[in-house]
C-alpha cells in the first residue's frame, strides 16, 4: 500500500527518511510562553447528544467534495492511502508528525483522500490535500486531543524528513465541533499548514503547500465548503 505523504507529491522538503542529527528538544515553559508553540485552536463543542459512529465508505465517500462544488477549486480524487510515517524526536512531538503524512494514531476505520487545486482567488496557485477520516467519536476526539497536547510541548522534531521541523501553532477555524491548525516547517523550506477539524466522529485533515513562494495558509473556503457537505451527510 502506497505511503500518504501529503504533500510529497508536491514539495520535496516532505520526503521521507529519518534524520540522524541534531537533539531532541521539547519546548520549555519560557518557550511555550514566547508564543512558538502556544496552541491556539477553537475549543471542543460540549453537546448532550450520544457519541457518534463512524461513517461507512460509501457515506464517507458522498460526504467528500468533487469537482468544483468549491468556489475557486478543482477537486479530485487523491487515492492512496495513509500507510504509516517517520518517528518523531521527541516522542511528544509525533502526533504531528502523523498528520504530517496523514497516518494519525489510531488509523481511521475509512478514508477518503482528495486533492485541492485553487484556480482562482486569492489562494490561487496553492494545492491542498484533504484526507476525510472515519472513526468512533471518542477515538475522533483523542485525535485532536492529541494534536493539542503536542503544541503544548513540541517547537520542533527530528525524524520523518532529511532535515529538522520546526511546528508552530496557527488560529484555528470555527467549524465543525473542534479544530487545530498549525504550521510545519522543514529546514531550508517554506511552511506547509494543516487544519485538523473535528465534526461528530469524522476527522477531516487538510494540508496546504504553496505553489507562489509565500506563506502556505489553508483556504478558509475550502474548510467551510468541505465541513459543510460532511455536515449535510
Amino acid at each position: 500500500m502506497a505511503t500518504f505523504l501529503f504533500t510529497a507529491v508536491l514539495v520535496a522538503g516532505c520526503g521521507g527518511g529519518g534524520s540522524d542529527s541534531g537533539s531532541d528538544t521539547a519546548a520549555s515553559p519560557s518557550e511555550s510562553s514566547s508564543g512558538s508553540a502556544s496552541v491556539s485552536a477553537s475549543a471542543p463543542a460540549q453537546t448532550s447528544e450520544a457519541a457518534a459512529g463512524p461513517l461507512g465508505a460509501a457515506e464517507l465517500k458522498s460526504a467528500a467534495l468533487s469537482g468544483t462544488e468549491a468556489d475557486g477549486f478543482q477537486v479530485t480524487d487523491f487515492p492512496a492511502k495513509p500507510d504509516g510515517g517517520g518517528t518523531a524526536r521527541p516522542a511528544a512531538c509525533q502526533p504531528l508528525e502523523n498528520m504530517r503524512t496523514a497516518s494519525p494514531d489510531p488509523a481511521p476505520q475509512q478514508f477518503v483522500g482528495l486533492l485541492a487545486y485553487a484556480s482562482s482567488g486569492s489562494s490561487a496557485g496553492s494545492a491542498t490535500t484533504i484526507g476525510l477520516m472515519a472513526y468512533d467519536q471518542p477515538d475522533a476526539e483523542g485525535v485532536l486531543d492529541d494534536l493539542r497536547s503536542a503544541l503544548k510541548s513540541c517547537t520542533a522534531y527530528e525524524g520523518g524528513v532529511p532535515a529538522r521541523t520546526t511546528a508552530e501553532t496557527a488560529t484555528a477555524p470555527d467549524a465543525g465541533d473542534d479544530a487545530v491548525a498549525f504550521h510545519l516547517q522543514t529546514q531550508g523550506d517554506n511552511s506547509d499548514a494543516f487544519v485538523v477539524v473535528r465534526s461528530g466522529a469524522t476527522v477531516v485533515l487538510f494540508s496546504t503547500v504553496s505553489g507562489t513562494g509565500s506563506t502556505a495558509e489553508v483556504p478558509a473556503e475550502l474548510v467551510s465548503a468541505q465541513i459543510g457537505k460532511l455536515e449535510k451527510a
